[in-house]
């Protein structure tokens, strides 16, 4: 299931108006609607603590600063398997409404925030998440590098697979994502790749050391549920 962006999350909290189906992915999904009802709850705090002055939006400078260093803290937390592929959906920039809210605020209450210090503020607002494994995807047919797929542990114990390669649409038939076990006779199915970025739930039950096999495979519209044997994409993960 992919998640309202920060920006979207932003702007509900604030009141702000989004688009329809963003909204109702929100009061559908319990994460995005926490997330909103967290950030509701620091709008509250800080403005309780009362204005100190007029809210200044930084200069582009600073936002091109925390992006460089949101980058570095990114590629170093994912190590150094395998630099992403250059079909990686692109960073957003950081919404200047909602982030010129916070710097004010919490200039107003007496916090000192420097640019990185903005950054891992908005972040603070996310679920937390840490790494379980990680794994090089390959492209089957050339041994090429063909990006990255990493586990992550919700703050809630859920375990999510984030799968970033570069997606072509084929005429074969839909992406499907899988996990098997290294004899290749277990496997579960996460869903279908929709794009260079998907994010998949692990169900309840399974391991991914038993399990560490990143799979995707073309599967066809033939109702048949079980791997097609046409994998395209693998990589191993490693804790």
């Amino acid at each position: 299931m992919r998640h309202c962006d920060d920006e979207v999350l932003a702007a509900l909290a604030l009141g702000e108006p989004v688009d329809a189906s963003d909204a109702a992915h929100v009061a559908a999904c319990e994460r995005c609607a926490h997330e909103v009802a967290e950030l509701r709850d620091l709008q509250a705090t800080l403005v309780d603590a009362g204005p100190a002055g007029p809210l200044v939006a930084p200069p582009d400078g600073v936002w091109e600063a925390i992006d460089t260093q949101v980058r570095a803290e990114d590629d170093a937390a994912s190590g150094s398997v395998v630099p992403l592929t250059a079909g990686r959906r692109p960073r957003r920039a950081p919404d200047r409404t909602f982030a010129g809210w916070v710097v004010g605020a919490a200039a107003a209450v007496g916090v000192a925030i420097g640019g990185v210090g903005v950054a891992l503020a908005l972040r603070d607002t996310a679920p937390e998440q840490s790494l379980v494994a990680q794994a090089a995807l390959a492209d089957l047919a050339t041994e090429a590098d063909a990006g990255t797929a990493r586990v992550e542990r919700r703050d809630d114990g859920t375990e999510v697979l984030v799968v970033d390669t570069a997606y072509a649409p084929t005429a074969d038939g839909a992406l499907e994502v899988w996990l098997i076990d290294p004899d290749v006779v277990g496997m579960v199915s996460l869903g279908f790749l929709t794009a260079d970025h998907g994010e998949f739930e692990i169900p309840a039950g399974y391991d991914v050391t038993a399990f560490p096999i990143v799979d995707i495979s073309v599967e066809p519209a033939d109702g048949d549920p079980t791997h097609s044997g046409d994998s395209i994409t693998r990589g191993v993960l490693e804790g």
